[in-house]
């Protein structure tokens, strides 16, 4: 599953509100909401790719009402303005990269609401200019500002102070629990029972890894369809000969 349909098919379907990082990524974000007059309200959600960060963004923005814009690695600044401007309702917009960013911040002064920037250090690879335009945007607009990024975001940041002391909240995304795979397997493997147990091996051999355990359990319950079964434990799947999708490299086989 793609980053991309991770995220549209979360915003198709109300996903399990009590996932860990859903509740983190929402809880970052209702803290720069309601910030008090005169405090930041930027806030970092980061950590490794395939946590469910984007699947918490998707969520958050559908909660909340919230623009939500995910950055593309080819992006420039006025594609970053663009996107945003549709985003927040702007149909006309302006010729010039300095008259769209006041269009955008007039638009959010007449009807704020927050911002969700995803893939965020793809930003900082463009340098400060980038990082410049969410100030702007977050000191002219006075409205809260969520960014999604990998591990190191936060570090990157510190490179630009007067963005860095901004920073109201910075949280890092959690490994999925045992909790967390029994409601995505609550929600992905509607056909089929997948036994607690199979379930736990899962989590165990992906260490956490979100996306890669609602792969494992899409193949678990395939390969229960496909033997005409309706129900696998650990004890089938193990039988099967088959291996958990860990992201692991195969072992090169070597010449006789």
């Amino acid at each position: 599953m793609t980053d991309q349909q991770y995220v549209a098919q979360s915003r198709g379907i109300d996903p399990p509100a009590q996932l860990t990082n859903m509740r983190l990524g929402l809880a970052t974000m209702l803290e720069c909401q309601d910030a008090g007059d005169g405090s930041p309200r930027l806030g970092l959600f980061y950590g490794p790719s395939g946590y469910g960060k984007s699947y918490a963004a998707a969520a958050i923005s559908a909660r909340l009402g919230a623009a939500y814009v995910v950055v593309q690695s080819i992006w420039r600044q006025r594609s970053f303005l663009e996107a945003i401007a549709r985003e927040i309702g702007i149909a006309r917009l302006e010729r010039t990269g300095p008259r769209l960013l006041a269009q955008i911040i007039d638009q959010l002064l007449v009807d704020p609401i927050p911002l969700i920037i995803d893939e965020t250090d793809h930003l900082i690879r463009w340098g400060g200019q980038a990082v410049e335009i969410i100030r702007d945007i977050h000191d002219n607009a006075r409205v809260p500002v969520l960014m999604i990024g990998e591990e190191s975001l936060p570090a990157k940041l510190k490179d630009w102070e007067r963005f860095d002391n901004r920073i109201l909240v910075a949280r890092a995304a959690q490994p999925s629990t045992l909790s967390d795979a029994l409601l995505l397997r609550n929600y992905y493997c509607p056909r089929v029972a997948v036994e607690d147990d199979l379930v736990a091996a899962i989590v165990e051999a992906t260490k956490g890894v979100t996306r890669r355990i609602v792969v494992n359990l899409q193949q678990a319950q395939a390969t229960a369809i496909g033997a005409g079964r309706d129900t696998i434990d650990l004890a089938d799947w193990q039988g099967t000969g088959r291996r958990f999708a860990t992201g692991a490299l195969a072992p090169i086989r070597k010449a006789a």
